[in-house]
């Protein structure tokens, strides 16, 4: 019973943003856009680059 719960409750998720795929990558560019204007104007742009790509290395590195 606890895994169709979790089962119906992922595809539910899922449903919901495939549903609304749209304003999600919309808000998801603004978010980004922002976030990188705001470490740009502080002087941290590089620095939150390379955290970024660390974390990006971490998990592709995690299915290889």
């Amino acid at each position: 019973m606890t895994t169709l719960l979790a089962i119906l409750t992922l595809a539910l998720s899922a449903f919901l943003v495939l549903g609304n795929l749209r304003t999600v990558v919309i808000d998801t560019f603004e978010t980004v856009a922002l976030s990188a204007q705001r470490a740009r104007e502080n002087g941290v742009l590089v620095q939150r680059l390379a955290f970024l790509g660390l974390w990006l290395m971490i998990f592709a590195l995690s299915y290889l």
